[in-house]
């Protein structure tokens, strides 16, 4: 018994895929930059400039009441003179780190119990500060590691009199490749380290 071999017709369908296709998008993830450990960082913690600037007050001299250099004013006068110095080098923000929390309260709150103060009732600085600001576009390698240049300060108000009238005020900086630094004041650099005692942002900034 012969078989045959049938060959039917097939009808050919187009699919539009198109239609339902979209163009393909690539998602760069961004690169996280890698912190190196600069800081001694202990009881402290990391701050912004614009927190510093806008929710902490200034002490001042308690027998002038005269102003002292707030850490924002000493953080922007190192800012300024790193970016006229290294002109045209990649200048990173700072990082900042502060401790020692001093807390007060608005005059309006003076009577009222603590578990009832309002955040606007509260005032707050910082006994201590210490930053640091990298300029990775110079750097050096050493044993296969890239250390960038790092330019840095720190201040602690309690080696200040604030009992007195206004007087100088004692601020260290620093610069090196492999730096660190806490807010007790102790520094490590590889670089240039300087203890200055000024009473104002032109001398802190001509120093």
């Amino acid at each position: 018994m012969e078989s045959t071999l049938q060959i039917m017709p097939v009808q050919r369908t187009s699919r539009n895929f198109g239609e339902y296709a979209e163009e393909a998008v690539i998602i760069e993830e961004p690169a996280i930059k890698q912190k190196r450990p600069l800081f001694i960082e202990a009881n402290t913690i990391e701050a912004s400039l614009e927190h510093l600037r806008n929710d902490c007050i200034i002490p001042v001299f308690a027998k002038d009441n005269e102003a002292t250099l707030s850490h924002v004013a000493f953080i922007e006068v190192v800012q300024d003179a790193t970016n006229t110095f290294f002109s045209g080098e990649q200048i990173e923000s700072p990082d900042i780190r502060v401790s020692h929390v001093i807390k007060g309260r608005i005059p309006e709150a003076i009577h009222k119990p603590a578990n009832q103060l309002l955040e606007s009732d509260k005032t707050i600085y910082y006994e201590r500060c210490a930053f640091v600001i990298e300029v990775p576009t110079i750097y050096e390698t050493v044993h296969g590691n890239r250390l960038t240049l790092t330019i840095g300060g720190v201040r602690a108000y309690n080696h200040t009199n604030l009992y007195s009238k206004k007087g100088a005020e004692r601020f260290k900086v620093f610069i090196g490749f492999t730096c660190k630094v806490c807010t007790n004041l102790c520094v490590s650099t590889d670089g240039y380290l300087s203890c200055l005692e000024v009473t104002n942002t032109r001398d802190l900034y001509q120093a």
